[in-house]
């Protein structure tokens, strides 16, 4: 590394000097740079982007060292959690190009620890990940035990694009607010559209990126399915995403573990319109999605299917007609102490 000093610089970091490493120019704090040149080409990190475990199991974590011989022996290397709080400290040895550590996880791990990696300074971070850790026991959310009238009407999008701005239009016209469940690759696809969700004040929920059945993927398979599709609604929404719908209905204990480590409930529905499945039209669409509705329940139709674009300014006033008030999932779980029921029903702890 060829350090450039421009400057008479205090060691306090409160002025900054550019160097260069690997023919590229970095501008850096001094602590910072001082780092790079004591660590020269070694490079620390973890073995995969994702750890995924339950309560009270253990979890073992990898470290790949590069060039480990740049770095002087017996330098700490830390592993901490997304608070600063060191879990373990390592001394380096320049002949190893590994690590393994073995934590064994509890109820504070729940539902996710990010893990930060120090090699020497512990300004600088040299890598992250996330250790997803759940409960094997817990479900999806289906609805929620609400003494109030307020449901969820939401809409799964994923498909073709042709009945959306019309479904937007109609659901100004009731002044109703629902959670559009989109796919990474409809966002990609269309997102001057779904930029229009949010902008009228709808809510994007996360349904995967290419719509694979979660059941038959594995799990970096699934923790990317999540993220890239985080990462594009949360750059066109501007807001985190809160809720994810799995495709075809189908979550594991694994799958429920990523969603919620990345700061999402996986939700079903209480009352399916059955429009995308053969015995779709309009009468099924006004009725499933109307009958025997209780607060806390959660609808699903999808924004492809013209049977129910037919009769949704029917299925919005029977809603209004009958007391109920539609809000964004997110809006209608549960906040605080909450526990599910055997049918995945949200109550409140008592």
């Amino acid at each position: 590394v060829q350090v450039i000093i421009q400057d008479t610089l205090p060691l306090d970091g409160s002025k900054t000097f550019f160097y260069l490493e690997n023919g590229d120019h970095y501008v850096c704090r001094v602590p910072d740079a001082c780092a790079a040149v004591l660590r020269g080409s070694a490079s620390f990190t973890f073995g995969n982007a994702l750890y995924q475990t339950y309560s009270g199991r253990e979890m073992t974590v990898k470290i790949r060292v590069e060039n480990g011989q740049d770095l002087p022996a017996e330098t700490p290397i830390y592993v901490c959690d997304g608070d600063g709080t060191v879990l373990e400290t390592l001394s380096h040895n320049p002949n190893r190009q590994a690590y393994s550590l073995t934590f064994t996880t509890d109820d504070r791990w729940v539902p996710g620890r990010t893990l930060a990696l120090w090699a020497g300074d512990r300004d600088t971070v040299d890598d992250t990940t996330l250790a997803a850790v759940g409960h094997t026991g817990k479900k999806a959310i289906w609805g929620v035990d609400r003494q109030d009238k307020k449901i969820s009407f939401t809409m799964d999008c994923g498909s073709h694009n042709r009945y959306v701005m019309e479904i937007l239009d109609i659901l100004d016209r009731y002044d109703v607010k629902i959670t559009f469940f989109v796919t990474g690759k409809f966002a990609a696809d269309n997102p001057d559209m779904v930029r229009e969700m949010a902008l009228r004040g709808h809510e994007l929920g996360n349904h995967s990126w290419n719509h694979p059945d979660f059941d038959t993927i594995d799990r970096d398979q699934i923790y990317s399915e999540l993220t890239r599709t985080n990462a594009l609604l949360e750059s066109i929404s501007g807001k985190p995403v809160k809720v994810f719908r799995p495709p075809y209905g189908h979550c594991s204990s694994q799958t429920r573990t990523i969603v919620n480590a990345l700061g999402m409930e996986a939700v079903r529905w209480t009352h399916e319109s059955m429009d995308a499945r053969s015995e779709a039209s309009k009468e099924n669409s006004l009725k499933y999605s109307t009958m025997n509705l209780t607060g806390g329940s959660i609808i699903l139709t999808h924004t492809s299917a013209a049977c129910t674009v037919a009769v949704l300014d029917q299925i919005l006033e029977y809603y209004r007609d009958n007391g109920f008030q539609v809000v964004p999932v997110s809006e209608l779980l549960l906040q605080g102490d909450t526990w599910l029921d055997e049918n995945g029903i949200q109550h409140p702890q008592q």
